[in-house]
């Protein structure tokens, strides 16, 4: 780790507790300025400092338990700010305890409310100035991470467009090379100093990988590598004995037993709510499609769900109905506009994706580009064939194209959104779109999903990677 690294993770301990003082003093301001409820008898502000300030060490043990001053790269605003959630409102928890049970003297509730909900205010606030500064210092090169590029295939374009394009994750790429570079790597080292090598293509052989992980352990500098499809498959094991034989076992997605049910419990609450909250941008959408082109408002297509099952996946019609695909839509005549355009196709892969459709409607065009199309899949989550967060539905022609590997996004219930959609969208090619939807499936918590959805937001903001 860069020593601006070490430092400013160190920042975050003083700021984090001058935070957490902070808090206190200013619930106890507001309990007493604004007399919500009448104040019979509150303790003077200094018997609440000189508490707090007894207590540092408490939430600092806290904060280090969360994992709040773990020396990794900043991992982003959502996971700190679950990690600071849960942290605050354990160490209020702890504290609570110790006073019911020391019976020292009582603090207002309404004190210890405000507390916990300023504390996760100015935590979050005081980090994030420091992470604006660490950034702010990126444009002068101060504390960036200097990196060379192994490959040059897919993978490493979309890194290397990310690394240039997202200045805020503090990365230069000084070199690019190819398999060739592996045996000039001293001399290109010498010419173009860098803080870690990163092998973008993961078809590199392993003897070659091997030369440069020495490589990097040689010269004291980082070493990542994107996996290949085994080290996907194999992401998620343990290790145990058997007859005193280790044994690796693979484990399945946490999807199975308790996970299914919670988070099926979590798919219907949240789409019911959804629909109640979006149920008048849909009204205006459904308007949108039947004023706009002759047709259905809602188009129905066959789709592959959980378990290689069959089901009818809704969406707004955004084509104009003689080009949609289907027996109750344009039949053989939009098959075959559809095979001319598929000569055109865009994507690699079994999947179909083409810039400026001619087939989509200018309303069509709109609600694509801003997902709206999709809002009527929130009926299929209700009706237990979709997720809010899963893979997306493949339709019965690509999964046909399927090898045994990609058959495994069939290994859960689709989504409307999911990882690949906030890793890229349109930009990732199919293998590393089934990448991501494994790491998923073998991965899968509450936590990922939450973060999920929240990012999906934004990227339909930014309308990210949308054809």
């Amino acid at each position: 780790m860069k020593r601006s690294e070490l430092f400013f993770t160190f920042l975050q301990i003083p700021v984090d507790l001058a935070m957490i003082v902070a808090s206190f003093v200013i619930a106890y301001k507001f309990r007493t300025f604004f007399e919500f409820v009448p104040v019979v008898y509150v303790e003077p502000l200094l018997d609440y400092l000189k508490f707090v300030l007894m207590t540092l060490p408490i939430w600092f043990a806290v904060f280090v338990f969360a994992g709040l001053y773990t020396l990794k790269n900043y991992q982003g605003r959502l996971q700190e700010l679950g990690k600071i959630l849960v942290a605050v409102s354990a160490a209020i928890a702890i504290l609570l305890a110790w006073l019911f049970l020391s019976r020292t003297f009582f603090f207002s509730r309404l004190i210890i409310i405000y507390v916990w909900l300023i504390a996760i205010v100015l935590v979050t606030f005081g980090r994030s100035l420091i992470h604006f500064i660490q950034r702010f210092l990126y444009r002068f090169s101060i504390g960036i991470h200097r990196v060379i590029i192994l490959g040059e295939n897919s993978s490493s374009r979309f890194i290397i467009s990310e690394l240039k394009n997202n200045k805020k994750l503090g990365y230069k790429i000084v070199k690019i090379i190819d398999e060739q570079g592996i045996e000039n790597l001293e001399r290109i080292f010498a010419k173009n100093p860098a803080d870690e090598i990163i092998v973008a293509n993961p078809h590199i052989g392993q003897t070659k990988i091997a030369e440069v992980l020495e490589f990097c352990r040689a010269h004291q500098i980082g070493f990542k590598m994107t996996p290949d499809l085994f080290l996907v498959r194999s992401s998620h094991v343990d290790v145990k004995t058997l007859a005193g034989v280790p044994i690796l076992e693979f484990n399945r997605t946490p999807l199975d037993g308790w996970g299914r049910i919670i988070k099926r419990l979590v798919d219907m609450i949240g789409s019911f709510i959804i629909l109640i909250i979006l149920s008048p941008i849909m009204l205006l959408v459904a308007l949108g499609v039947k004023f706009t082109s002759k047709g259905s408002v809602i188009y129905r297509q066959n789709r592959i769900g959980f378990e290689n099952k069959l089901f009818s996946f809704w969406k707004f019609r955004s084509m104009k109905a003689e080009y949609c695909t289907g027996e109750n839509y344009g039949g053989k005549e939009a098959q075959q506009v559809w095979e001319k355009l598929n000569k055109k196709n865009e994507a690699d892969g079994p999947i179909f994706k083409i810039k400026n459709d001619p087939r989509l409607t200018t309303f069509g065009k709109f609600i694509r580009k801003t997902s709206l199309d999709e809002l009527p899949q929130l009926f299929n989550v209700l009706k237990g064939q979709m997720s809010l967060v899963g893979p997306r539905p493949p339709l019965p022609n690509e999964v046909a194209q399927y090898n045994k590997f990609q058959r495994r996004r069939l290994g859960v219930k689709p989504g409307m959104t999911g990882l690949w959609q906030v890793s890229g969208r349109s930009e990732l090619n199919f293998d590393e779109w089934v990448k991501l939807d494994v790491y998923y499936i073998e991965h899968w918590s509450l936590w990922l999903d939450f973060q999920i959805f929240l990012r999906t937001i934004w990227v339909v903001i930014r309308g990210r990677g949308a054809y």
